[in-house]
């Protein structure tokens, strides 16, 4: 995953579970957020402040939940919505090491 792509998105669903875990989000704030965790396979929230880290790193683990998520935050039509708005996630593209190219 590009890594302007994992700050936006691990930047979205943070913004996301933190105001979920405030209780300042809305109904359907609260939606979202389960569904965020529904895609992720998390029963439960991360603690708010490793939020971010473990966001992080599920998506580098698990980068083709990334395209589901986003099609997620992209329904919200306030802050969260606009960190991921202009993100087109079709193809990513994991490389863990890369020895050589060959062109």
């Amino acid at each position: 995953m590009e890594p302007v792509t994992l700050a936006a998105v691990t930047s979205a669903i943070t913004v996301l579970g933190t105001k979920v875990a405030e209780g300042v989000a809305t109904q359907a704030g609260k939606t979202m957020w389960d569904r965020v965790l529904k895609v992720f396979g998390w029963s439960a929230a991360p603690p708010v402040d490793g939020l971010a880290q473990t966001t992080a790193e599920h998506l580098q683990s698990h980068p083709e939940h990334a395209a589901q998520v986003i099609h997620v935050l992209k329904q919200d039509a306030g802050s969260v919505g606009m960190l991921v708005g202009r993100i087109d996630a079709e193809k990513v593209i994991v490389a863990q090491n890369i020895h050589n190219i060959n062109m």
